[in-house]
Parts: structure tokens; sequence; C-alpha cells
């Protein structure tokens, strides 16, 4: 049978007209922050917080360009995250999209806003179903 898991969301302006959308997930079993893109066709991870929590991960470069994140074209990398957990949905070994995104981070300390560990594209909310309620600040994942 399939569970549904309610994953409570950080909505945060951005400017006076825009917001982000962020959760709290774990990877590893560290806690971590995720930014939940649903224009964002795979999810994907930063290179150095992937690095910290998982010293010993292999990356795979990949021969396609990264497009989007606020720039052209972005070396990236293919990973296999041992767990990643968002509420009580755990994918182990999970492959992933691995990226350097210092440069939104960078954005985020200038205007107070936590570093983020990575991005939740539509690949896995398609998969899990996602369904986002703003008014409630959740997201629903059914898997």
């Amino acid at each position: 049978m399939k569970k549904s898991v309610e994953i409570p969301l950080y909505i945060i302006a951005i400017q006076s007209d825009g917001f982000h959308v962020f959760f709290e997930a774990k990877i590893n079993g560290q806690k971590a922050y995720l930014l939940l893109d649903t224009g964002a066709s795979r999810t994907v991870f930063d290179l150095e917080t992937i690095k910290q929590i998982h010293s010993d991960i292999e990356l795979e470069e990949n021969e396609d360009k990264a497009t989007g994140l606020g720039t052209d074209s972005v070396k990236n990398f293919v990973a296999i995250i041992e767990k990643l957990e968002i509420g009580e949905i755990m994918l182990t070994k999970y492959e992933a999209g691995v990226i350097d995104l210092s440069h939104v981070n960078a954005s985020y300390s200038r205007i107070d806003i936590p570093s983020i560990a990575g991005v939740l594209g539509s690949d896995l909310l398609m998969n899990f179903k996602a369904v986002i309620n703003y008014g409630k600040k959740t997201m629903k994942l059914t898997g």
C-alpha cells in the first residue's frame, strides 16, 4: 500500500513580489535544506555539500551540460546518494545530479537565507505525485 506524507514547507519572500520554497530533508542521515523547484527537470545536489556529507562519494562527469539556475551551462556530475529521506519517504542508492550551487548559496547568504544542499525537481515531484499547498505550507508526497 502506498503511503502519503506531508512535508512542512518554508516559504520565504524574495524581494517584494516573489517567493522561494524550502523544506528539510536528510542526506545520509544529515539534515539538509532543499529548494523546491517545480521548473527544474531533475533533482540536483550541491557539489561541496555532497562532498562534505558523503566524503567517499564517486562523481562521474556527465557529458551533458546542465542549464538553468542562473547560468548558461554548468559542469555536472552523476553520483549515487546512499540515503535520501524526505519525511518518511526514503530513497536508497538514488542516482542524482550534482552541480556547483555556490552562486545560489552566495546569493542566499547576502539576504540571510540558509544554504541549500540541493534542488528538488520535477523528476521526484512527478514520481511521488507531489501536491503543493501554499495555504497550508505543506507538500504531500505519495510513494
